[in-house]
């Protein structure tokens, strides 16, 4: 949805998947269980390099390294056959948890 004018008409387009942190919380209760054994868990709110907001999980859930305006890019992680959840690393880092 547009934050300017609440419009739901939207375009498929191709972002590079980097951003800044624009926010982040700690999640200690999953908002669904099969997220549960994940928790706590750092959900972050991005702001991606193409102007779009985005929230997922945090790659290493390690909030005491996060700040506003961190670089951070895109990555995903297999959680089965046929899901593949987004989530966020910091910029110039390893995957740390494959």
């Amino acid at each position: 949805m547009c934050d300017t004018c609440f419009s739901l008409e939207n375009e498929w387009f191709t972002a590079s998947g980097l951003g800044r942190v624009h926010s982040w919380t700690v999640c200690h209760h999953a908002f669904h269980r099969g997220f549960a054994s994940l928790a706590p868990y750092v959900l972050l709110t991005v702001d991606l390099a193409e102007g779009v907001r985005m929230v997922a999980p945090m790659v290493v859930p390690d909030a005491c390294r996060l700040a506003i305006g961190l670089p951070v890019i895109l990555d995903y992680q297999d959680r089965h056959d046929d899901i593949t959840v987004p989530r966020f690393r910091i910029h110039g880092e390893d995957d740390a948890d494959g």
